[in-house]
């Protein structure tokens, strides 16, 4: 199967990956969309401006998300982040976000 996130092709993961947002959200939609081929388009809306489309298809799910994302692929987590925000990306694939402060 085959997995892309934002263009950029992503290994599989048994249980998938978890979104952390840089700006936190309050209330958010979601709804799934089945085309008359079997495809489905998953949407998701959240109040801090996020926004996440998948396609999924038989052998392919391709999401894109409209904010820069930082992939840490120790920990298996999305970090969807903010124009200001600042990580640094480990040799080992994990990623650390930097604290403003």
């Amino acid at each position: 199967m085959k997995i892309t996130l934002n263009g950029q092709e992503m290994p599989f993961v048994e249980g998938g990956y978890r979104y952390v947002f840089i700006k936190p959200y309050r209330r958010f939609v979601e709804d799934t969309l089945e085309k008359a081929n079997g495809d489905k388009v998953h949407i998701e809306l959240y109040d801090n401006g996020v926004e996440i489309r998948t396609l999924i298809r038989e052998d392919e799910v391709a999401t894109l998300i409209n904010r820069d994302i930082a992939v840490d692929h120790v920990h298996n987590k999305i970090y969807i982040l903010e124009a200001d925000t600042k990580f640094i990306q480990h040799p080992d694939g994990s990623v650390e976000v930097l604290d403003d402060n």
